[in-house]
Order: C-alpha cells, then structure tokens, then sequence
C-alpha cells in the first residue's frame, strides 16, 4: 500500500456517535466516532466483550445500530442488508459450505451476484492463485487442512473485489506456526491488491505484526488509535499500557510538573520522572508504566538517566533475550528483558545487579490500580 493511500483523509467508512445496546440498559458500544481510511489495514483489537466484534458486525450488516449512523464510500449503511454492502467476510470457524467444492465455495458471491459462467471460472481462477491454492478447486472442505480452509475463505472474501473486506479472529483456530505464516500472507495480499481490511482480534502481536493502524477497545469504547509504534511505546491510558505487550506498573504522586515531564514520589518511596499526559497536575495520583525491554542490566556508568538495584527473583532463558524477575524498591515482580548478546554476566537467583533506565522511556498515566483483563 502507498503512502498516499495511507494518508488518503477521505474515509471510506465513518462511524458517527455509534452505540449499541441489547436490552435498552448496558451499551455494548457507546460514543463510537471512528473513521477507516481507503486502503488501510485496520485492527480492532480489545479483550472479550470489549466491543470490537460487535462494532464489525455492525458494519457487516449483521447488527444494528441502537443510534448513530455508519457511512461506506459516503453512503449511510445502517438499513441496507449485509449482501447489498458489497463487503467481503472472513470468520474464524471458515464458514465454508460443506457439500460444494473448492471452487463452488469461491464462485458462491459470483453466482449470487449474477456473473456468467465465463467471468465466474476466469475469477475463481484468480482468486485461488492468490492463495495459492492452485489445483484444488475440485476437493471438498473435509479434505483440506485448517490452513487450506481458511484460505479457500479468503479467496471466497475476495473473488467479487469488494472494497472492504472484514475479517473476524480469522487465524484464531490455527496453530501458533500456521497463523503467524497466515498473518504474512493476509498482509501480502492486502499490499498487493489495496483493499481495504478491517481485522478484529484479542491477540496483540497480531495486532503488531499486521496493521497499519490499531484501534484499542475497552468497555464498549476507543482508548487509543494510532500505528502499533504508538499504541506500543506512547500509550494514552493504563489500559492500553497493560493490554499491549509485558509492562512495569507502579503508582505514586506527581510533586512536580513541567510542559510534558513530571517528577512523582512512588509509593515505594523512590522517586522517578517520566513524561506526563496533558491536565495532570501537582498532587495527582498517576500510574507510572515502563517497557522490560527498555530497562538496561548493568548499565555501562552515565549511559542511563536512572540506576538502582534489584534483587533477582527469577531468570528465564527465552533464546534471543532473557527475561528477569527482580525485587526493586519493594516492588516483588519488576521484568526486565535484555538481549543474549547484551548479558555481560551469568545472572542468578539472589543476585543483586545494577538497574538502568531514561526519563523519556517512562510513562505517567491515569491511576488504574488493577491489572487490565486479558
């Protein structure tokens, strides 16, 4: 995808002030503005209930709004059924006819759309190169692989070219190998063909490793929107700090506040800096967040901001880093992660090793005191 797609600011859908609620009580989505830009890959990303599934659903047409509007292409959608949307689906269980081939399956949109005999085989064709799947338009479904399955899926989302194409948990009944090589594919295909995909998970390397762009959900709402660099290293809220990737939390006291850092007293009694959300203030009760990986052992003198001491609970060898587990300031479960080649000593249970960290990697956020639910 170009960057001039990427950057296109007419969105080809627009949520506006969308909610939804199922017994007139508890909003499963509520004050949802989102817009989806032509060309993007778009995740939505959120734990169970969240409201990420129900948000697709909605723009499928397998849902409606309680209010709001949703707009595709600048046309409002919310009456019109799901086959007049001209949007391609892919769920997670494959949705496959069972009783039709492989190809039958791939020209089942055609068909309904009314295409000859001809155009159906000629895209049908097209359609399983894509996938590479190449010689196996007359199997059934029973005689496929998971991976084979879901890509006959794929094809069927994509042999009409529909301008979106909407993907549920799609990898979440493969194994761990076979969805992180689907999770390359599906991003090949979207480069290659710029279409417009938004994808709804739970898992946050997925969310990672596939988008242009993620959307966290929690409680029926966005937190945060941004590439996954910002959602990762700059996020807005503790949530959003805790849902994605491994991260320190600790809470204390702002004592003192600039344009954008701030010094807070922990409740350990250390005291640390780190760069603060707008509106906070002297006297405010923040969550302080920082990444394992951006934590140096046994830092080389004056390389960091901050050093202090640890005493380690646990060393897990993971290959290419090394994961520890320290007492620090009375915290009983700080992480650090380090790669191999940068372990300069055998580190054990009940070492006490030298800490290290910058300001700019430590992030005041709002005070949440529970651990954000996975």
């Amino acid at each position: 995808m170009s960057a001039a797609t990427a950057n296109n600011n007419n969105p080809l859908v627009r949520f506006k002030n969308v909610r939804k609620s199922y017994d007139g009580k508890s909003q499963v989505v509520r004050h949802l503005n989102l817009d989806i830009r032509q060309g993007e890959f778009l995740t939505l990303l959120g734990p169970s209930g969240s409201g990420k599934t129900t948000t697709l659903m909605m723009l499928a047409g397998f849902e409606t709004p309680t209010s709001g509007t949703i707009e595709l292409a600048g046309e409002q959608i919310d009456n019109l059924p799901p086959h007049k949307r001209n949007i391609g689906m892919v769920f997670q269980n494959y949705a496959l006819f069972p009783h039709m081939t492989v190809q039958e399956n791939v020209a089942f949109p055609l068909k309904v759309r009314k295409f000859d005999a001809d155009t159906q085989q000629k895209k049908v064709k097209t359609a399983l190169a894509m996938v590479q799947l190449d010689g196996m338009e007359k199997r059934y479904p029973a005689q496929l692989s998971g991976g084979q399955q879901q890509r006959v899926a794929l094809a069927r989302a994509l042999v009409f070219e529909p301008e979106l194409v909407l993907m549920d948990e799609p990898l979440g009944a493969l194994d761990k190998q076979l969805r992180e090589h689907m999770q390359l594919e599906i991003k090949r295909l979207h480069g290659e063909l710029g279409v417009t995909v938004v994808y709804v998970t739970h898992d946050q390397d997925e969310a990672l490793t596939m988008s242009d762009r993620v959307a966290v959900f929690h409680d029926g709402m966005v937190q945060q929107i941004g590439s996954p660099q910002d959602i990762y290293e700059t996020p807005d809220t503790a949530f959003v700090a805790g849902f994605i990737g491994e991260n320190n939390r600790t809470h204390g006291i702002i004592t003192q506040a600039g344009v954008r850092q701030a010094t807070v007293n922990l409740d350990s009694g250390m005291q640390i800096q780190g760069t603060q959300q707008l509106g906070m203030k002297v006297g405010d009760r923040v969550s302080v967040s920082i990444r394992p990986e951006r934590i140096a052992l046994n830092p080389a003198e004056n390389s960091t901001d901050v050093r202090c001491q640890g005493k380690v609970r646990e060393v897990i060898y993971l290959g290419d880093h090394v994961r520890v587990r320290l007492v620090i300031n009375g915290d009983p479960d700080f992480v650090v992660k380090q790669p191999v080649s940068q372990v300069q000593q055998k580190i054990t249970v009940g070492d006490t090793v030298d800490l290290g960290w910058n300001h700019e990697f430590v992030r005041l956020l709002d005070p949440i005191e529970k651990t954000a639910a996975v």
